[in-house]
């Protein structure tokens, strides 16, 4: 019964495992993007920040409501006694539990601190929205790179499958006493330095594979599958017109946190300045005395006002603020400057996107001009009226020129998804 039981587990655990080791993802570019927001965990921690500031500011909140405090006390004076006007009093036991309410009345470093924590939390918010924006840019940039490399993949396999029939009538020639095993040896190297380039563009793209699992927060094991295709994602007419949309700087993130920042400073500015006013406190005590001492003369109720003000600190506030403002100073300079590099990367991602369609409108009729002339050097070859090595020479030619085709398409959609970032478009 027990071997019966062990193999019922082992069989349970064997097949719940493989049923997880075979998870199957089938992702279009903007699936991916989704699943990335809802599980990458670099993503989570960004709205645990979220929920972590507004937690402070409900504590900083909290700070202005009523405090109530209860407090007990035991006091057993082990039999001392004291004279009082020749009467002598015996000190014996005594306990109490205490109520206090109190309720602060005025505080400025309260009412800043108040807008301190709310614009924290806007920059938590802030900052999620700004990683949320990172990781699609990241995600996206995975998908590409995926998609470039399995096309990358299909090359070299044309290429290989072209050199394979090549190398099979070249050693029919070779058969046929009509040429020497030189050349047939000569094509079976460049077939096999062509397999090798496969195996490792292959290696490449399963590598892309793990970092867009890592991204989209799925485990080691998981099958992806991209839906989209290079065609689709190489939309000239959304490319063109990505190219010609406005710039609208106060909806970038880093300039909203940059803004946020030198608000954040000036209100430290006024946080400093406030600890010079006064605080005044409110507060009623009511005291229950469950063993009463022998002498009891003190009230059970008690409504009291206290107030505290700061008159001279030796020039200690007057230095805060004097730091405070040099902060305020530095972030205004921070922001500057953000102004002027967020312009010159609009310019220069514009240019990069106009440059590499250009380049990838060149590099597509190259790729078509080698594709010509390797098929006219193959019907030479099999006449006879091309040498090997003109084979092997046109064979590398083509594959440096689909190289640069694959670097062309690669190089217009990371200038794309750059721009679309930098225009906000996720």
């Amino acid at each position: 019964m027990r071997t019966r039981i062990s193999l019922l587990l082992l069989f349970v655990c064997t097949f719940g495992h493989y049923g997880k080791a075979q998870e199957k993802l089938s992702l279009s570019l903007e699936d991916a993007r989704l699943h990335a927001q809802q599980y990458n965990r670099t993503l989570k921690n960004a709205g645990l920040s979220v929920q972590e500031a507004q937690s402070a500011l409900w504590e900083s909140i909290s700070k202005g409501l009523p405090q109530i405090e209860v407090t007990g006390a035991y006091q057993n004076y082990l039999g001392a006694s004291a004279n009082f006007q020749g009467m002598k009093i015996q000190f014996g036991h005594s306990g109490s539990i205490q109520t206090q309410v109190s309720q602060l009345l005025f505080n400025g470093s309260y009412w800043i601190g108040l807008q301190l924590s709310k614009l924290s939390r806007e920059i938590a918010e802030t900052s999620k929205r700004k990683t949320e924006q990172d990781v699609i840019q990241q995600v996206t940039t995975s998908y590409n790179s995926i998609l470039v490399s399995e096309r990358t993949t299909q090359l070299l396999k044309q290429n290989k499958e072209n050199l394979l029939d090549i190398q099979k009538r070249t050693q029919a020639t070779v058969n046929a006493g009509a040429a020497t095993q030189t050349d047939a040896d000569q094509i079976a190297v460049q077939v096999s330095s062509v397999d090798n380039m496969i195996k490792s563009n292959e290696r490449q793209t399963e590598l892309a594979y793990n970092m867009l699992r890592i991204q989209l927060g799925v485990n080691a094991n998981t099958t992806i599958e991209l839906k989209d295709s290079l065609s689709s994602l190489m939309n000239e007419d959304k490319t063109f017109k990505l190219l010609g949309e406005q710039f609208d700087m106060s909806k970038n993130p880093t300039m909203q946190l940059t803004e946020k920042q030198l608000e954040l400073s000036k209100k430290q500015v006024n946080l400093q300045k406030a600890s010079w006013l006064p605080t005044l406190s409110g507060y009623y005590s009511y005291t229950y005395k469950y063993i009463k001492p022998t002498l009891d003369l003190s009230p059970s109720s008690v409504v009291g006002l206290q107030a505290s003000w700061p008159l001279f600190t030796s020039g200690g506030t007057y230095s805060k603020v004097k730091q405070a403002k040099f902060q305020v100073q530095a972030n205004e300079n921070n922001l500057a400057a953000l102004k002027d590099q967020l312009m010159v990367q609009e310019k220069q991602a514009r240019f990069n996107l106009s440059n590499a369609l250009d380049k990838l409108n060149t590099q597509t009729k190259s790729l078509e001009v080698s594709n010509k002339v390797f098929a006219d050097i193959s019907r030479k070859h099999d006449h006879g009226m091309a040498t090997s090595l003109d084979v092997t020479s046109a064979s590398n030619n083509l594959l440096q020129v689909q190289t640069n085709y694959v670097t062309a398409l690669y190089e217009v959609l990371t200038a794309k998804t750059d721009l679309e970032q930098l225009l906000n478009k996720f």
